[in-house]
């Protein structure tokens, strides 16, 4: 019994040592896996969109680049959105849509993408009439 409780013991506190190791640790600007010079300014593209009962709007049409290998959105007008990338070769599909955060920070909204994809981001409006969301994207 006390040779089944030591084996035990040490299990855990080797699951305890390998896993912290294995840890990975996030920026305030996203991911530890963003590539360099991804989400610094200039950045790929902007926005501003008032929307008045529409439901969505269709933004670009875009290429991703080397730059990025995710297409990453950030919120600038302090408001909270959801918005998705319709690839144009499966147009008018959206991949799945993405809560972009009224804080600011940044979200991708596809990731692994192949460089010179050509797609358009559609954002959606959300609960409300009359409002204004605006971003800035690096793909």
């Amino acid at each position: 019994m006390r040779t089944t409780l030591t084996r035990i013991l040490l299990a855990f506190a080797l699951l305890a040592t390998f896993g912290a190791a294995g840890t990975a640790q996030a920026s305030a600007d996203g991911p530890i896996n963003a590539a360099a010079g991804c989400r610094a300014a200039p950045y790929s593209a902007s926005f501003s969109n008032y929307f008045e009962t529409e439901g969505s709007v269709d933004l670009g049409t875009y290429t991703t680049t080397s730059q990025c290998n995710d297409i990453n959105l950030r919120s600038t007008s302090g408001t909270s959105y959801s918005a998705c990338v319709v690839f144009i070769k499966y147009w008018p599909n959206c991949n799945y849509t993405t809560p972009v955060p009224a804080s600011g920070a940044w979200v991708n909204i596809a990731t692994d993408v192949k460089d010179g994809t050509k797609f358009v981001v559609r954002v959606f409006k959300g609960g409300r009439n009359y409002v204004t969301h605006s971003g800035v994207m690096d793909f």
